[in-house]
């Protein structure tokens, strides 16, 4: 058990210290050293010069919370490369969304150009079969096809010959049109 006299003098002893150190050479700053503040820095209304002014070992009041002003620091220097990455996965995240949202709708343009090109030839189908030209040509086939079945050999010479080029005809009047690009007229 510790007595009244020893703790007294043990307190005197550390109260002469602690009333010494800033005297004494060896316990105090060096020179060329900034001395550290005593003083608290509160952080709001601080402009970024007075922020930077005091050494990174000052004490900062912030929020209600003593921090050392290199936490600040550092902690703001981690928030700001975590944001930068963040901002780095939305921006791949958004290509490799559009990228998707573009091959779609390209996918889908492909289909519908698909079946408009189908229709358009068909639709042109239709008006070469209906165009009077084709019609008669038509007849004339039926026609020989009949009138050969009777005919002599030399009559028949001349409406295969006749025959013949009606073929030509009717295929030079196959479903290709200028005015339609597709899959059946690509020049």
């Amino acid at each position: 058990m510790i007595n009244t006299r020893t703790l007294t003098s043990l307190a005197a002893a550390v109260l002469g210290l602690t009333m010494m150190a800033p005297n004494c050479p060896t316990c105090g700053p060096h020179p060329g050293q900034a001395r550290p503040s005593n003083a608290i820095i509160t952080a709001s209304g601080l402009t970024k010069a007075q922020f930077d002014a005091p050494p990174a070992n000052a004490i900062v009041m912030q929020k209600g919370m003593r921090t050392a002003k290199s936490e600040i620091i550092a902690r703001a220097a981690k928030e700001r490369a975590d944001a930068t990455a963040r901002r780095q996965q939305r921006v791949r995240d958004f290509q490799a969304h559009r990228a998707r949202v573009l091959g779609a709708e390209q996918a889908k343009l492909r289909t519908k150009n698909a079946r408009l090109y189908a229709e358009l030839t068909r639709l042109h189908q239709v008006q070469v079969a209906m165009s009077p030209q084709r019609q008669a040509l038509e007849r004339e086939t039926r026609d020989i096809s009949t009138r050969s079945r009777n005919a002599s050999p030399a009559e028949r010479a001349q409406l295969n010959q006749r025959a013949a080029m009606a073929l030509r005809q009717l295929r030079s009047s196959a479903p290709t049109s200028p005015n339609i690009r597709g899959p059946m007229n690509n020049r």
